[in-house]
């Protein structure tokens, strides 16, 4: 297990789909790129917004945070403000 610390959120990504049906779905990058989701796993003790709890699903922009690999899964590293929405 890993904890965040500071403004840090962890989280898994969702997997981005190859194609929709049998329309194939381009993998853009950078400023057009879409929004991606993630659900929270964990969430460091300087993050102020209360809302970021371990399990809730968000957006955040692919340009924030960084991955990293621990303990055979990959996981996303963001800080809080790098996070769009919460998806309900």
């Amino acid at each position: 297990m890993i904890k965040a610390i500071k403004n840090r959120i962890f989280l898994k990504k969702d997997q981005q789909p190859d194609k929709i049906g049998n329309i194939y779905v381009p993998k853009t990058e950078g400023q057009y790129a879409p929004p991606y989701s993630g659900i929270i796993i964990s969430v460091g003790e300087a993050v102020e917004d209360k809302d970021y709890q371990p399990g809730t699903r968000v957006l955040f922009h692919d340009l924030a945070g960084t991955e990293f690999e621990c303990e055979g899964e990959k996981i996303f590293s963001i800080r809080e403000n790098d996070i769009t929405a919460i998806l309900l």
